[in-house]
């Protein structure tokens, strides 16, 4: 299969919708961007926080002689159902011609839907109850991460891309640190209602804000994409996978996130067993875990993708924070103390931001096809998904069997030095 560089190198004569041509000639105001970067945000609001901190506290309470358990099900069932419904869900996008727009309604939804898998949870008092809140509230958060990252290639210039990339990029971990500070600090963390209540309304506020600034006009009915059918849908479904990039665009990505979501899964339970903490000690220290991570990383990303774009090059920042991920959790395998700690989550963080200061601009242009970039874009998010999949799967055998962090934490280190190794081959992009 012919690889393609970039959504612009697409010949003149492949059709494109109207929404695109009409949006995308003109500079975005900085409102508008603040608002795309806001609904990626609720992504760590919701997930990051909810995985982090909520969800190990409550299944600790639900079920506290089998904790470890009752985690990896309710995460792991959760994440299945993002990594169905984001490229389903985005397929549908790219064919909606309501007069609403394409992405509006559907983010609109994915919201609604999130907001009520948070309100669920929040009143959950068994773990099968926990298990349907967690599965809407993926769904509705997947739904705005996917819809909303596929309003980039509709309507950002070439010019501003690179930086718009990047703040959607680290988005949702400021979205993580953001909901693991307002939990800590303005709610009891053992009372987790009222975790997800506060949450659930900085959720909403934020995809809010930016439905208000998104204009979309009604797109082309005629050059939209055929019908969605199961059949067709299915061949769409594993064809980007046909294109080289892709796929190793697509592996890296699943490992860099294995390597995140291994580490914020299991800090809790890390701080809390291996540093001998309270659990409110514990809660407190992960806060600032993610604060210290998450300035780095927001100056790590902002200047990854502004180098990026000027020095035209994105594998090498890619690569570069990937071996610092790995440093990163070296640094907790070999040393488990407080200090170490701290250590450990300045240079993650200053990894995952180069990593993600140049994420989303590097699957954009890998992508394979202009009349599906909701659908690809959701199928390139289901690189997020599996490793949610995957990660308490492996947390909990690890622990189960070995009862050592240190073996679970040098396996998210292989896991990010794979992430920079996967992106070696990678042709179209420098």
């Amino acid at each position: 299969m012919a690889e393609q560089t970039s959504l612009d190198q697409f010949p003149a004569s492949t059709p494109v919708p109207e929404t695109t041509e009409a949006s995308i000639a003109a500079s975005k105001p900085w409102w508008f961007v603040l608002g795309l970067s806001l609904s990626v945000v609720v992504g760590g609001v919701s997930s990051v926080c909810i995985k982090q901190l909520l969800l190990p506290i409550q299944t600790s309470l639900l079920a506290p002689h089998d904790t470890n358990t009752a985690f990896t099900v309710v995460a792991s069932i959760g994440a299945v159902a993002g990594l169905v419904a984001s490229p389903l869900v985005g397929a549908f996008s790219d064919r909606t011609s309501w007069r609403f727009g394409r992405r509006r309604p559907w983010i609109a939804l994915g919201i609604l839907v999130a907001v009520g898998g948070m309100l669920l949870m929040a009143g959950a008092h068994s773990i099968p109850l926990l298990v349907l809140g967690e599965i809407c509230a993926q769904i509705g958060v997947d739904t705005v991460l996917a819809v909303t990252t596929a309003v980039i290639p509709d309507q950002i210039p070439q010019k501003q891309r690179a930086f718009t990339s990047a703040c959607a990029g680290m988005a949702p971990n400021v979205g993580g640190v953001i909901g693991l500070l307002l939990v800590a600090h303005l709610t009891n963390p053992s009372v987790v209602w009222q975790g997800y209540v506060l949450i659930a309304c900085v959720s909403l506020g934020c995809v809010a804000f930016f439905l208000l600034v998104l204009r979309e006009p009604p797109a082309v009915a005629s050059e939209l994409p055929p019908p969605l059918r199961p059949g067709p849908f299915v061949r769409d479904f594993v064809q980007p996978f046909g294109s080289h990039d892709f796929r190793l665009t697509f592996a890296s990505r699943c490992f860099a996130y294995l390597s995140f979501t291994i580490l914020g899964a299991y800090l809790l339970f890390y701080v809390h067993g291996a540093l001998h903490a309270t659990l409110p000690a514990a809660a407190s220290s992960v806060a600032n875990f993610q604060l210290l991570s998450t300035v780095i990383l927001l100056v790590c990303a902002l200047a990854a993708g502004s180098l990026s774009h000027y020095l035209k090059k994105i594998k090498v920042f890619a690569i570069g924070g990937a071996v610092l991920m790995a440093l990163g959790l070296v640094v907790m395998v070999v040393s488990p103390t407080w200090a170490a700690l701290s250590l450990a989550a300045g240079i993650f963080g200053g990894g995952f931001g180069l990593f993600l200061g140049v994420d989303i601009a590097l699957a954009v242009r890998v992508l394979p096809s202009p009349d599906a970039r909701g659908k690809d874009l959701g199928l390139m998010y289901n690189a997020i998904y599996l490793p949610l999949i995957l990660s308490p799967v492996i947390g909990g055998l690890v622990l189960n069997l070995w009862h050592t962090f240190a073996l679970l934490f040098a396996l998210a280190a292989l896991s990010a030095i794979l992430a920079g190794l996967l992106l070696l081959p990678v042709r179209s992009v420098r």
